[in-house]
């Protein structure tokens, strides 16, 4: 016993010593080198306009002010997601932001080469109306609801809500306006009166004309009637890189969702970078959208099980919509 106090009295005093030659500095402030892991790897990221996009705005900023990060990227943006799905097909880029449709299409084009990593953006649809007749779907009963063009998630989406519903030939859909752009200008003007746009298209349409109101929220419809979120972004990447390279991807992944984290705690910042990533031109548009936009960061279960509910609904629907088939548990990685 004697012995083994004398040690620790021994190792006591060797530590004294130590700490008068280390000026008196406590082991806590001795600066330690960091140990985090960093692959430098570039990881080529396609991102499209709109709100798809503004949850990486905060990290591209960073990226473009030269923050210090423990990661590589380059980061551009598109303003059509037809634009990005080729890239993808071809391997030019190794993550891209992409409505979620487009992800089953391009996992079963690929036959499996790419890899849902988060869902980023939930339901940013409503159905805008300049008047007050429509407080609910079954109000929808016999009336022509304006669609941004055939073929994209606005027309699966609704066309789900009415199935759901039971209300599939009772509402007239129109497709006059061929882009978001186009029917958010017509409804401004008044030559549409019932129209279904995604944020921000809501915010600027309300604001030229004050007689238009959101009827309907899609995101509060879809979790209503089908229990899940309405998950319309997300991110994904090709398998081949991730497996190469998972230090790097795991690191962008986490810088990610601090971005998304930035975006939703600060709306005037948020707006702020939003601009400066050139993903719109408008801070204050930004400012007030945000709120309706659902920028969020989800993985793990309740992205799984969000992701399956809308494609099989789509799938219902619209079997093209999601590339022919239902991907399988492989996309999750």
């Amino acid at each position: 016993m004697k012995k083994i106090i004398s040690f620790i009295l021994s190792l006591i005093l060797l530590f004294s010593l130590c700490s008068c030659q280390n000026g008196g500095e406590s082991e806590e402030t001795i600066p330690h080198e960091d140990t985090t892991p960093a692959d430098y790897t570039e990881i080529r990221v396609a991102v499209l306009n709109g709100t798809t996009g503004f949850g990486i705005a905060p990290l591209f900023c960073d990226i473009k002010n030269g923050k210090e990060l423990n990661f590589s990227a380059k980061i551009d943006f598109y303003a059509d997601a037809t634009l990005v799905a080729p890239l993808v097909i071809g391997e030019s880029v190794d993550i891209a932001a992409v409505p979620t449709n487009l992800a089953a299409v391009l996992y079963n084009k690929t036959k499996g080469a790419i890899e849902v990593l988060a869902v980023n953006t939930l339901g940013v649809l409503y159905l805008i109306e300049n008047g007050e007749s429509v407080t609910s779907l079954a109000d929808l009963e016999g009336k022509t609801v304006y669609l941004p063009g055939s073929g994209s998630n606005p027309e699966y989406v609704l066309k789900t809500l009415l199935e759901l519903s039971g209300l599939s030939d009772k509402v007239t859909l129109d497709y006059t306006y061929a882009t978001p752009d186009e029917l958010t200008a017509a409804l401004a003007s008044g030559k549409a009166g019932i129209g279904v746009i995604p944020e921000p298209k809501v915010t600027a349409a309300t604001t030229k004309n004050s007689s238009l109101r959101i009827a309907l929220d899609f995101s509060k419809e879809w979790k209503a009637l089908t229990g899940t979120e309405l998950v319309q972004g997300c991110l994904i990447g090709r398998k081949e890189f991730i497996d190469a390279h998972p230090v790097a991807v795991a690191n962008f992944l986490k810088a990610y969702e601090g971005s998304v984290n930035t975006l939703n705690s600060n709306a005037e910042a948020a707006a702020k970078a939003v601009v400066e990533a050139g993903i719109a031109a408008n801070e204050s548009l930004v400012k007030n959208a945000l709120p309706r936009c659902n920028i969020t960061y989800l993985v793990g279960d309740g992205m799984k099980s969000s992701l399956n509910e809308f494609w099989g609904a789509l799938f219902a629907q619209v079997p093209s919509s999601i590339g022919g088939a239902i991907p399988d548990e492989k996309i999750f990685g």
